[in-house]
């Protein structure tokens, strides 16, 4: 069974599974200012020749997630064929979670992971835990 971290920042989400490289992508959708039927997500603005006729959407206000429209479409081109090929039924996924986070947040948050991406199962962590575990880690394997 293999495990996916995502670390789901405000702006920028870092995502990888626990043995392989990170990816930094914006955690965001960005739309065109002329012609608002076209959207990309995330590391889809690599694509875009003019970037300068865009503006984007982002799921966080204030450190909180607020737009799940926006964070599940980018969590499916995360999850999806374009990124990481998740099979749901083989993996695990460590996400991390703002300090003070609403437990109505926490519960739409688990809903999605278990009911619509069908995780087998989840740590929400903050994100300082994360870095304090691999800083213990590199400690004692050279300290």
């Amino acid at each position: 069974m293999s495990t996916l971290v995502l670390d789901n920042g405000a702006y920028f989400a870092k995502i990888g599974y626990s043995h392989e490289k990170v990816s930094v992508i914006p955690n965001c959708q960005f739309r065109s200012k002329t012609s608002r039927l076209k959207t990309f997500t995330a590391n889809q603005l690599d694509e875009i020749k003019d970037p300068s006729g865009l503006f984007y959407i982002l799921p966080f206000q204030k450190g909180f997630l607020v737009n799940w429209d926006v964070q599940r479409k980018v969590w499916d081109h995360l999850f999806g064929k374009e990124m990481f090929k998740v099979d749901f039924a083989d993996t695990n996924i460590v996400i991390t979670e703002p300090y003070f986070n609403f437990s109505s947040i926490q519960e739409s948050m688990n809903e999605i992971l278990f009911e619509e991406y069908q995780f087998q199962s989840a740590l929400r962590i903050n994100g300082k835990f994360i870095i304090s575990a691999r800083t213990w880690r590199l400690h004692s394997k050279f300290g």
